[in-house]
């Protein structure tokens, strides 16, 4: 995505707080557009601008899907 020009974040459980900090930082104010991350943030993503979310694996549990997906529209 980065050879394409896309402004790419990308977050996981083994980064200390300051730098996932950072990065939501960067995605809510949009200077970084698109975040990939683990299943870090199944659960609590608030950023208003999000208008799509690809799900690379489903998640087996029924709560964590809606979650994923119906929480941030």
């Amino acid at each position: 995505m980065t050879q394409k020009e896309f402004t790419v974040s990308a977050m996981h459980g083994d980064m200390d707080q300051r730098e996932r900090d950072v990065i939501m930082k960067q995605f809510r104010t949009g200077s970084s557009r698109v975040l990939i991350t683990t299943d870090l943030l199944a659960r609590g993503i608030d950023v208003q601008q999000v208008s799509l979310v690809i799900n690379y694996d489903l998640p087996t549990n029924r709560d964590n899907y809606i979650h994923r997906t119906a929480e941030t529209f």
